[in-house]
């Protein structure tokens, strides 16, 4: 799932989004994803507000924390919230049943990314889109 994550860090560093860094951190605290500079912008001219766009599994349950490799040192961090954006675009976005794979998918609000596929059953367990039962959740590709 595809999601914006911005931070102010001060206009003191702003100018210098080759000196941003981000982290990705989960729950427990465990490094999922280590220090990159990958895809940061920095909005507007020497601002210091930076944003990444992210491409997170909609399972994702963390935190991202920036950091500034020159002086001054600088850290921030923010809650990665996937479960409001989730909800978000299932009730905006597009969704199809795909009755070759007895699926029923879910696009973001672009209408053209999807973000879940639900494999769909009868009452008596077999893959079905006519009697609906169940819907299990098989992944986001």
């Amino acid at each position: 799932m595809k999601i914006l994550q911005t931070t102010n860090l001060g206009r003191s560093v702003g100018g210098i989004s080759g000196s941003i860094r981000y982290a990705l951190y989960d729950t427990l605290g465990s490094e999922v994803s280590a220090s990159a500079n990958t895809g940061i912008y920095e909005l507007g001219s020497t601002t210091g507000i930076y944003g990444v766009e992210l491409n997170l599994s909609p399972q994702f349950s963390g935190s991202i924390v920036w950091s500034v490799t020159s002086a001054p040192t600088v850290f921030a961090t923010e809650e990665v919230k996937i479960d409001q954006k989730m909800a978000r675009y299932i009730h905006t976005g597009r969704w199809t049943v795909d009755s070759s794979k007895k699926q029923m998918v879910f696009f973001q609000d672009d209408n053209e990314t999807v973000i879940a596929r639900y494999n769909l059953f009868n009452s008596s367990g077999s893959p079905s889109v006519t009697e609906v039962f169940d819907r299990v959740y098989s992944g986001s590709s």
